[in-house]
């Protein structure tokens, strides 16, 4: 296949539309300042929505087209939000774009990325791979039984190529490979580095693992022997983050954390659950000022049940709660925190981040504007 230079830079073209066009903007400073957006799904409204971080008010991003909003994920390379339909079993597509007003919006088009699937929880990696947590639908027969729950992998090949199919409906980790009792029992939240797979379940943590992490590629042989179960404590966990030293999620009982490198599995001694009124004197203290002694400590009883917990990559987490809002703590440790609340809203279902990371770039924008016009000229003639 020979690729003609129009088509190259006509690629190159919607491979930069995160960033609008920046030879439109009156001032650069105005396209990178802020240029951070909270994507959050709002069943209820049959709406996606967004808040841009330092605003007070959810704007609409995607109104309607959708029989069942549930998860979604931002694919950051490639500026991609995922949203999952499970009444027609599709996830579907979006192309993000960041206008230099500091609006988001899409570039108007729907696309289906994966079909026939029942999806509860999504995530992507660097590198545009898409991560489902759920279960392929199939036909049911006596010799051909239900997929197992599991943890699907789409490469972002596969996606751009426009292949919706599910190549392997066990996925790449599921309820028979991940031990006994099934450590991969029932999806609730995703994170991944690429390496590495965390997930929490929804209910039966204490058997089950509540918070457990996973190769990537699981093994030939035992690939139970390379799960590790993080946290055993908390029946019910909606959310989890990754940050280089803690894995944050979210219980039940509260927001909690644990060192990601730490040796032992599990959480050792029970973790604290008593809610008490957070005293700023003990802030200071060894153990995470009044958290628990053990590496699994309480980071704030203030909201449960969160999801869309997400780290910004510096040095904040930001957990939805359905049933108020939007809120962020540090992520700098493990220590108790007051969490801010950055928005009130009921209603909404699951959350992920956009950033437009090019605040380092000083020169990219000369370079798309040269490019994006010299492409223009190109495909005009």
């Amino acid at each position: 296949m020979v690729l003609s230079l129009s088509s190259i830079l006509a690629g190159f073209v919607s491979g930069i539309v995160l960033l609008a066009n920046p030879c439109e903007a009156a001032n650069y400073g105005e396209l990178l300042d802020s240029k951070r957006y909270f994507v959050a799904s709002f069943p209820g409204q049959g709406k996606i929505v967004y808040l841009r971080e330092g605003r007070k008010v959810l704007r609409d991003l995607i109104v309607g087209g959708h029989e069942s909003l549930g998860a979604i994920a931002v694919d950051q390379t490639n500026a991609r939000l995922y949203v999952a339909d499970n009444a027609v079993q599709k996830i579907f597509w979006y192309q993000l774009v960041a206008l230099p007003d500091g609006r988001l919006t899409t570039d108007g088009r729907k696309n289906v990325a994966i079909v026939t699937v029942d999806a509860k929880t999504l995530t992507c990696d660097g590198q545009g791979n898409l991560y489902v947590g759920g279960q392929a639908i199939t036909a049911v027969t006596p010799s051909a039984p239900a997929p197992p729950v599991s943890i699907m992998k789409f490469s972002w090949y596969q996606l751009t190529t426009g292949d919706t199919s599910i190549l392997n409906i066990a996925g790449i980790w599921n309820t028979k490979n991940s031990g006994d009792p099934p450590k991969m029992f029932n999806p609730s939240s995703m994170v991944t580095d690429g390496f590495r797979i965390f997930w929490g379940n929804a209910n039966q943590g204490g058997t089950h693992g509540a918070v457990v992490e996973a190769p990537v590629s699981p093994p030939d042989t035992n690939p139970a022997g390379s799960i590790k179960v993080h946290v055993d404590q908390g029946e019910e966990v909606g959310s989890v983050a990754l940050t280089p030293e803690f894995l944050f999620y979210s219980t039940e009982n509260g927001i909690f954390a644990t060192p990601v490198y730490k040796k032992e599995q599990g959480c050792g001694r029970p973790a604290e659950n008593k809610k008490e009124k957070l005293n700023p004197a003990k802030l200071s203290l060894k153990n995470g000022g009044g958290g628990t002694p053990g590496p699994c400590r309480m980071i704030t009883n203030e909201i449960t049940k969160t999801k869309g917990m997400v780290w910004d990559g510096d040095g904040t987490v930001y957990a939805l709660d359905p049933t108020s809002g939007i809120y962020s703590f540090p992520s700098g440790n493990n220590e108790e925190h007051h969490v801010v609340q950055m928005i009130e809203q009921q209603g909404l279902f699951d959350m992920d981040l956009l950033q437009v990371s090019v605040a380092s770039m000083t020169s990219l924008p000369t370079v798309i504007c040269m490019v994006m016009t010299l492409a223009a000229s190109i495909l005009q003639k």
